[in-house]
């Protein structure tokens, strides 16, 4: 490889962003993820954003300890950790980071930022009241994104059942 084009087929390698926060959700859109396009060679990054954005006038030495700090890190690279074990299993270069800041934002400006091909997202599928009273990282996303964003819903706890009979 040179560069992040593949030398033998002369096409660019595709730079895939999968966003994680660890939940199980998210888990379900790297899994998908990587069934579409971990086999192709893809380059992915893990990304997981500790949001800071209640915080975004105060230093964070100043509100948060760093044992919290620390622990906040711990939880990110276990997070970007599941994304990179099953990444490898499927033929995937996996890139982790974890990053601080308002996550919508920081997803967004570390695919422009990486020349990324698509951003993948899990999503709740909260709607209306639930959506606007919350807010969400996967809809602000979907909103600011250069690039295509897939944003994977959670599969319903009657689907999984059927799946797992």
């Amino acid at each position: 490889m040179e560069g992040n084009i593949d030398v033998v087929s002369n096409n660019p390698r595709r730079q895939i962003l999968i966003a994680t926060d660890g939940s199980e959700t998210a888990n379900e859109a790297a899994d998908f993820a990587m069934e579409m396009f971990g086999c192709s060679g893809a380059k992915v990054y893990a990304v997981y954003v500790i949001d800071t954005t209640p915080y975004r006038s105060i230093p964070l030495d100043k509100i948060w300890s760093k044992e919290t700090l620390d622990e906040l890190e711990r939880a990110g690279l276990e997070a970007t950790s599941y994304v990179e074990k099953i990444g490898k299993a499927a033929g995937a270069e996996v890139e982790t980071r974890v990053l601080r800041g308002h996550p919508a934002e920081k997803i967004v400006t570390f695919a422009e930022d990486n020349n990324v091909d698509m951003i993948v997202v899990g999503s709740l599928g909260k709607g209306g009241y639930e959506k606007v009273v919350l807010g969400s990282v996967s809809e602000k996303v979907v909103r600011h994104a250069r690039v295509p964003v897939l944003v994977v819903r959670e599969r319903h706890k009657s689907e999984k059942k059927l799946i797992q009979a």
